[in-house]
């Protein structure tokens, strides 16, 4: 398993967890995508998005992390 970092915040940070090739986390999901997004200034609300497929994973990145680059 690989662990990104793909956007530092304050409170915690969006982190992008890969699979190994060959590998699958449970569930079949290939990716898990860690988002926080401001609640409080004591607290982010967490949002979990899991990708099975790497394409989908890599137009998500494309999307919304454009600066981010991961080959894998």
């Amino acid at each position: 398993m690989e662990k990104y970092i793909l956007r530092e915040n304050v409170l915690s940070d969006n982190t992008l967890l890969l699979a190994n090739k060959n590998e699958l986390f449970k569930g079949h999901y290939v990716a898990i995508l860690k988002e926080y997004t401001y609640s409080t200034p004591w607290s982010d609300d967490e949002t979990i998005k899991r990708f099975k497929k790497r394409e989908t994973l890599f137009r998500y990145l494309n999307k919304y992390y454009p600066e981010i680059e991961i080959y894998n």
